[in-house]
């Protein structure tokens, strides 16, 4: 099962004023977004998807947005992305950013077939009016259950490098953050060290894909090791590694297959 969620209204931000001296224009707030953040995929033929930023790489003076290639996958879509916004509707990547973007779904590595093997990478150019956290993780969860957005609601956490995996985690409490579930934990079931997945049981859903799952290191910072591919709800979960695909990001040309 890919996780892909259409989506149909975006909110609109008001900005009121007082009227008890002359009006001065404040500046707007810049644009921002950060790891577990939702983002909106709109495509030519005006699709909308939700997915979730894994993180957010720099290369040089320019970001990239990095998360789940299904996410830009036409096929899977419905049509070619031009944007991608946040859930507010402020805008992440324009058309002639995402001509600077990349995705990759390649393999078929499922719970059934744990060594068939899976790549599902994508990255985009971050528009220059976009001031990301790209040291940071969070998420705010959108269930519907006011109760449950409460319980799973997660602050920052400061990230470090994205680490490989190995056969170390298996056993390992580790987390996600989703735009649709927020911050939740389980253990890693198993790994495929030589494709870099991680099998885990840590509920998502659908509008989760993309999202970082991490470990927590001891240097104070999480780590990043996958990227949210696919799975079964509420309980066992597929992640793409994360690490294997950033030499890629931001070069021109198809990304390297595993």
């Amino acid at each position: 099962m890919r996780f892909h969620r259409k989506t149909t209204a975006l909110g609109v931000l008001a900005v009121m004023a007082t009227a008890v001296a002359p009006a001065v224009a404040s500046p707007a707030a810049a644009t921002t977004t950060h790891g577990g953040a939702p983002i909106v995929i709109t495509t030519d033929k005006g699709d909308q998807g939700l997915c979730t930023l894994n993180s957010v790489a720099r290369q040089g003076d320019t970001y990239y947005g990095i998360t789940a290639g299904h996410c830009l996958d036409p096929e899977h879509l419905g049509g070619r992305a031009v944007s991608v916004n946040t859930l507010s509707g402020d805008l992440l990547a324009d058309s002639a950013d995402l001509r600077d973007s990349d995705y990759v779904m390649e393999g078929d590595a499922s719970i059934y077939a744990p060594d068939a093997g899976l790549d599902d990478f994508a990255w985009f150019r971050l528009n220059s009016s976009v001031d990301p956290d790209d040291t940071g993780i969070s998420s705010r969860p959108n269930t519907g259950i006011s109760e449950l957005d409460a319980l799973f609601a997660a602050p920052r956490l400061e990230s470090g490098d994205p680490v490989p995996v190995s056969q170390n985690l298996v056993g390992t409490i580790v987390c996600k953050d989703g735009a649709m579930t927020g911050r939740t934990c389980g253990p890693v079931l198993s790994v495929n060290t030589t494709s870099q997945e991680v099998f885990a049981l840590i509920p998502a859903i659908a509008g989760d894909s993309g999202s970082p799952l991490y470990v927590f290191g001891d240097d104070g910072r999480v780590h990043v090791v996958g990227t949210l591919s696919s799975g079964s709800p509420v309980l066992f979960n597929l992640f793409d590694g994360t690490q294997s695909h950033m030499a890629a990001v931001g070069k021109p040309g198809p990304l390297p297959q595993s």
